[in-house]
């Protein structure tokens, strides 16, 4: 048996690929078992550059717990983030701690429960996270070192003592760990007593430490939190607050360092980047933009969630600024945005516990509020990916047919809706396709007749913006057009079935 390191930091194959694109990472954790592995493993999940033992990419949840682990006390020399293939080697006589981060340790986020639902099978995140935990099992045998779960889908089981035992998990860390990761791993290397479950220790966003390696997608935090106060949502009550431009700086500046030029901007709202409350600030933000654009080597900039009140607040001529800022060279390219719809019945925003975006849209009826803003988005140039949630109790006819009337009046814009099935937060059961009526299936399909068009050809852009070569771009388009042919024939098997349905 080797020495091995101290800590060992780790996460499974789709969040330590080394993909090109955050559109990428989205693709790859939307599959599930249904397809084949080894060709989706080679396709969609190219295996992570390594270098000294380590990987050079991790998850941005693992690096900001390394980056607390170096400044808390513990050398380099005692902490290593590795991915999977260089367990083996990386797990040893002196290993203590093993901590694990995971998006889907049970599979049931509402992308995953719905992917599921419509394709079959496990979800891709869940299935190569149990691949992960049976390899440290098997490494683990003869060292003992505690296994410690986090990262954003520790929720799944952290209340499923059964669950963590069947996994092989000894300690479950919930929530951001910054704070207190280094105390908790110091008591469990010195064997001291620490609970089954450890709330993780809130850090204001100022202290938070700068990365110390790469991060997947070239991943870079600017803001966490929400505090919109969803019911639906793990981080709904969690308030917003910013990272200050030198941290973010700094994390783009050890990107590019590990020769990774594209930059994926993380918030929960992008648009309300130094903002207060649920007041934006447009100025904050393009400084922000402008400050990153203007570091040497950086290619074109990526975003992922927004608000639509946060949009609202926004001139079309700032809009237009900060996608191309986004953009960089080529402004013809368009920057895709996930923005949360949910329904668009204002009666079941209400009741869901969304009221806060409600409010926000006026007195204006918040469907119309919606296409209002993704029409301003479009114009914009960016390529506006909205979500809705399908399913949430209380849902009655009357919002599903507001809802599909909604998504219907979007057939002459640009963009993609992604229906999602409702999952309880608290780790309950999530729907499956026996509990959807025929009006469920209907406004799913109208869903996805917008993005059977748009999608793969927003993909083909990203990736040609990204340097993908030419023959696996090819090879993407035909497996997504195989894909396309599936999906169609899955979703209208669905909704005969529902029709039969007594």
């Amino acid at each position: 048996m080797n020495d091995g390191f101290p800590i060992v930091l780790t996460a499974d194959r789709t969040l330590t690929a080394d993909y090109r694109l955050l559109f990428d990472g989205m693709l790859a954790a939307s599959q599930t078992t249904s397809a084949p592995p080894a060709l989706l493993e080679w396709l969609l999940m190219p295996r992570g550059r390594r270098a000294g033992g380590r990987t050079k990419v991790a998850p941005l949840g693992l690096r900001r717990i390394e980056a607390a682990l170096l400044a808390g006390g513990f050398s380099p020399e005692e902490v290593a983030v590795v991915s999977e293939e260089q367990l083996a080697a990386a797990i040893g006589r002196r290993t203590r701690v093993i901590g694990v981060s995971s998006g889907e340790p049970a599979g049931l986020g509402m992308n995953s429960s719905t992917m599921t639902t419509i394709g079959g099978g496990r979800s891709y995140p869940e299935a190569m996270f149990g691949r992960l935990m049976r390899c440290i099992h098997r490494l683990n045998r003869d060292v003992s070192a505690k296994v410690v779960l986090g990262g954003p889908g520790a929720w799944q089981i952290a209340d499923d003592p059964r669950k963590c035992q069947e996994l092989g998990i000894d300690h479950v860390v919930s929530g951001y760990a910054e704070e207190n990761a280094a105390a908790v791993f110091r008591s469990l290397l010195r064997e001291e007593p620490v609970p089954r479950v450890v709330t993780g220790g809130w850090n204001p966003a100022v202290t938070i430490p700068p990365i110390r390696g790469a991060s997947t997608m070239g991943v870079v935090e600017i803001s966490r939190g929400c505090g919109l106060g969803c019911s639906f949502c793990t981080i709904g009550r969690v308030p917003m607050t910013h990272l200050p431009l030198q941290t973010i700086a700094a994390d783009v500046e050890t990107n590019l360092a590990s020769g990774i030029s594209h930059v994926a901007l993380l918030s929960e709202d992008f648009f309300r980047y130094g903002g207060i409350g649920g007041k934006a600030n447009p100025d904050s933000l393009l400084a922000l933009v402008r400050q990153i654009r203007q570091i040497p080597q950086v290619g074109f900039i990526q975003i992922d969630h927004a608000s639509m009140a946060s949009v609202a607040q926004y001139e079309d001529s700032q809009l237009l600024a900060i996608h191309d800022l986004l953009a960089g060279e080529n402004t013809q390219r368009y920057v895709w945005v996930n923005i949360g719809v949910e329904t668009a019945s204002d009666r079941l925003l209400e009741q869901i516990g969304a009221a806060a975006k409600c409010k926000r849209s006026g007195s204006e009826p918040w469907g119309d509020f919606c296409r209002r803003q993704l029409r301003r988005l479009c114009q914009a140039r960016y390529f506006p990916l909205a979500s809705l949630i399908v399913g949430v109790p209380g849902e009655r006819d009357e919002d599903l047919q507001e809802t599909l009337r909604w998504v219907e009046s979007l057939a002459d814009q640009r963009l993609a809706v992604f229906p999602v099935l409702y999952a309880p937060v608290d780790g309950g059961p999530p729907l499956d396709a026996s509990r959807l009526r025929p009006l469920h299936w209907a406004l799913i399909r109208a869903c996805y007749r917008l993005n059977f068009r748009w999608v793969p050809w927003l993909y083909r852009d990203q990736q040609t913006a990204a340097g993908v070569p030419r023959l696996r771009r090819l090879t993407l388009q035909l497996l997504g057009y195989g894909q396309v042919l599936q999906w169609k024939s899955l979703l209208a098997w669905h909704h005969w079935r529902a029709r039969r349905r007594p």
